[in-house]
């Protein structure tokens, strides 16, 4: 009888375990071609308007759920020429830049660069992928 009841505890406790998982990254993936066409999820986007997307849709899912993307992924489909990786890339950062603004501004009606270094280093735990960095190989990685 003990045997059973142990047996049915450490069973339920497995079950719970198993239940409190991690959540899911949230990861935004960008795919470039070899012709300079952006793609995002089944969005495609002018290079051009690039950095008001990336703000956009940043800025959104803060406002939706209080988080944003954990990281930003860029891909390249075949061989991409080093000249719009480095206008995506910017793009891309100017995106991060516009959309850490206009959090800054909505948490603390102040600019990032004007807040204090504590919440500098909140807003920096907080949201990752707005100061995620551009290495030519690897993609983006977290500073």
């Amino acid at each position: 009888m003990r045997l059973l009841l142990l047996t049915i505890t450490a069973f339920g406790f497995m079950c719970i375990t198993s239940a409190v998982k991690a959540p899911a990254k949230k990861i935004l993936l960008i795919t470039v071609d070899e012709i300079g066409t952006v793609t995002i999820g089944r969005d495609t986007i002018n290079v051009d308007n690039l950095a008001r997307y990336i703000q956009e849709r940043l800025f959104k899912s803060y406002m939706g759920t209080g988080k944003m993307h954990d990281r930003i992924d860029l891909t390249k489909e075949k061989e991409v020429p080093e000249t719009v990786l480095e206008v995506i890339t910017k793009e891309i950062q100017q995106g991060q830049l516009k959309a850490l603004t206009e959090v800054c501004l909505q948490k603390y009606r102040k600019r990032f660069e004007n807040l204090e270094e504590r919440k500098q280093d909140k807003i920096k735990r907080q949201f990752p992928v707005l100061f995620q960095t551009f290495t030519n190989k690897a993609g983006y990685e977290a500073q």
